[in-house]
């Protein structure tokens, strides 16, 4: 190791010594060291002195991020643990300012998330009816995502207390542990009635114990978000569906054909549980074609004739 690198990587290792006794995952641990691995070989390259920099300095490393070809997300997180180090360091009186306070990230592009036509979504459904736990199971889900909109990770932590059958609604824990209330339909009620059938079957023939959880494995344990996603990349691939199109789809195609068939946006974000109604907007699809025809009938004088009061 250079002799100028040695007081640049003694911080940093102090900086990942904190974090882990903080109880960061393994994961965020190891893209923080790579991140700033990143950060101790520009500053060395630059000769830098030490932490205490002008704020064009960091700049100049964020540009270079840019100009050596990384993706905007790449980018953003690497200065995400910029940030976050320099926080550090002017916390524990490192630095005397904080020169990474203004750091920003770079512009990331719009990107529409995938959805599917009422057709496709028709299709994907359109599964052969049920003769066992998984094949019940598997309806269930697919039911379940396209008629409520819930993320995946909602719909596995969904208990059996959480399902409200009398009022046809799911009781559901979604992001910032905020509760919602989310209503689903007949045909969705109809698949899970047999799933439950058969979760109950399951269970006795196994002679598994009881579990809370609605969405089983085959242990008897909660199913996880990961097989969910197994299953539905599978039977949408079956499906010939179009390409890069993933389970999370269901969701966006739930926000954009209710919002297609008129229902009011601030409703679609209660039901998806956004904080905010600029996210709902991103699952928006219509065309200006359809946009215009719905307001032509919506706005009060649109029909007017030139010349009518």
């Amino acid at each position: 190791m250079k002799e100028s690198q040695v007081p640049l990587s003694e911080a940093v290792t102090a900086f990942h010594l904190e974090q882990r006794a903080r109880g960061v995952s393994p994961h965020t641990e190891r893209a923080q060291r790579a991140d700033l691995e990143k950060l101790v070989a520009h500053a060395v390259g630059q000769q830098w002195e030490g932490w205490e920099v002008k704020p064009r300095v960091l700049r100049r490393f964020a540009l270079e991020l840019g100009e050596r070809g990384l993706d905007p997300a790449s980018q953003a997180r690497i200065l995400s643990t910029v940030r976050a180090f320099y926080r550090w360091l002017f916390e524990t009186q490192r630095i005397q300012g904080n020169p990474a306070s203004g750091l920003r990230n770079p512009k990331q592009p719009q990107r529409l998330p995938a959805f599917l036509t009422e057709e496709e979504s028709s299709s994907l459904l359109d599964l052969p009816e049920a003769t066992d736990f998984p094949t019940a199971r598997l309806r269930c889900l697919l039911e379940l995502l396209y008629a409520s909109g819930l993320r995946v990770s909602e719909l596995t932590g969904l208990d059996l207390q959480d399902l409200l059958q009398e009022q046809r609604t799911l009781r559901v824990l979604g992001k910032g542990r905020k509760e919602r209330l989310v209503p689903f339909h007949a045909a969705a009620e109809r698949c899970l009635e047999a799933y439950l059938a058969y979760r109950r079957a399951f269970l006795a023939e196994k002679h598994l114990p009881p579990s809370a959880a609605l969405f089983l494995n085959q242990r008897g344990g909660r199913l996880t978000p990961t097989s969910v996603r197994t299953f539905l990349a599978q039977v949408i691939e079956r499906a010939s569906l179009r390409a890069k199109v993933s389970p999370h789809a269901l969701r966006h195609s739930f926000a954009t054909h209710l919002l297609g068939r008129g229902m009011d946006l601030r409703a679609i974000q209660e039901l998806l549980g956004h904080a905010s109604l600029s996210t709902t907007q991103r699952y928006t699809h219509l065309d200006l074609e359809q946009l215009a025809r719905t307001y032509e009938g919506a706005h009060p004088r649109a029909r007017r004739r030139p010349g009518e009061g």
